[in-house]
C-alpha cells in the first residue's frame, strides 16, 4: 500500500531529523508544511529529500487540510514534528492489513526529559487517528481551531506499538507555546460560548490545575508534574483572559 507521510514544520529542527528518518523508512513520500521557518528546518527536509510547501499558518485544521492536498498517495501517515516512531512501529506498519478507513496508534509523552502521565489537554498514552485513507478524512477549521481532529470515517483500527512525543525539553519551550496556543483557544471559546464571565477568568485556571494535578494524577510525575500543573493553570488562565478581553 503506498504511503504519503507530512510533517507541519515551524522552526523546528530540533528533531525533525529523527522525524523524517523514521518516516523514510515507511513512507513512499515525504511531505512538509512549512509556515515560515528561519532554523534549519528546510535544509533538513531537503536532505531527507522531503517535498516542501509554504503556508502561512493560521489554524490547524486549514494547515493539515492542505498538507492533505500536497500528498499523492491514498494512505496518509501525519507526524508531529517533535514525534518519532519506534522501532516497533515502523516494523509494524508494512503488516497491517488496510482493511479499515483508519488507525489508532498509541502516543507516549515526554516533557522536561521525563515520560508523563498526563500532559495538558491529554491523558497519556493517548492514541490520536494517525494513519488514514486519504479520501476519507479530512479536519474541519469551523469545529476547532485548535485540539483538533480528523472526520470522515467509519471503521478505525488499533496500533499498540507507540509514538514517542517530545512535546517540551525546557520550561523555556513548554512556556513559548503558550501565546501562541492560548490566542487559538480564546477565539475558539469565544465563538463556541460568547464572551466569559469575569469569574471563569479567575475561578477556572485553579479548577484546571486541581483537575489535571490532582485527579488525574500530574503530582505522580514529581517535580515535573508541579511545573505542568502551573503551564495548566497559567495557560487556562490566558485563554479565558483573551476571550474576554480582545477583540
Amino acid at each position: 500500500m503506498k504511503i504519503s507521510a507530512y510533517v507541519l514544520t515551524y522552526n523546528s529542527e530540533r528533531r525533525l531529523r529523527d522525524v523524517l528518518g523514521a518516516l523514510a523508512q515507511v513512507a513512499d513520500e515525504l511531505v512538509v508544511v512549512d509556515s515560515g521557518s528561519r532554523d534549519a528546518t528546510l535544509s533538513i527536509c531537503e536532505a531527507a529529500g522531503a517535498k516542501v510547501f509554504h503556508r502561512p499558518f493560521d489554524d490547524f485544521a486549514s494547515q493539515r487540510n492542505f498538507a492533505l492536498s500536497c500528498c499523492s498517495h491514498p494512505w496518509v501517515l501525519e507526524m508531529d514534528s517533535d514525534e518519532v516512531m519506534s522501532e516497533d512501529l515502523i516494523r509494524a506498519i508494512p503488516r497491517l492489513a488496510f482493511d479499515v478507513d483508519g488507525y489508532r496508534i498509541r502516543r507516549d509523552w515526554y516533557a522536561l526529559g521525563r515520560k508523563v502521565r498526563c500532559f495538558y489537554p491529554s491523558t497519556c498514552p493517548d492514541d490520536p487517528v494517525r494513519l488514514y485513507r486519504k479520501d476519507k478524512v479530512r479536519y474541519e477549521p469551523a469545529v476547532r481551531l485548535i485540539h483538533e481532529y480528523p472526520t470522515g470515517y467509519a471503521s478505525l483500527g488499533r496500533i499498540r506499538e507507540p509514538i514517542s512525543h517530545y512535546t517540551c525539553d525546557s520550561v523555556d519551550e513548554m512556556y513559548s507555546k503558550v501565546n501562541r496556543y492560548t490566542t487559538l483557544l480564546g477565539a475558539q471559546a469565544r465563538r463556541e460560548s460568547g464572551r466569559p464571565p469575569w469569574w471563569k477568568v479567575f475561578v477556572f485556571p485553579w479548577l484546571a490545575w486541581a483537575d489535571w494535578y490532582l485527579r488525574k494524577g500530574g503530582f505522580r510525575d514529581g517535580w515535573v508534574g508541579a511545573v505542568h500543573g502551573r503551564y495548566v493553570r497559567d495557560t487556562v488562565w490566558q485563554k479565558y483572559l483573551k476571550a474576554r478581553v480582545d477583540p
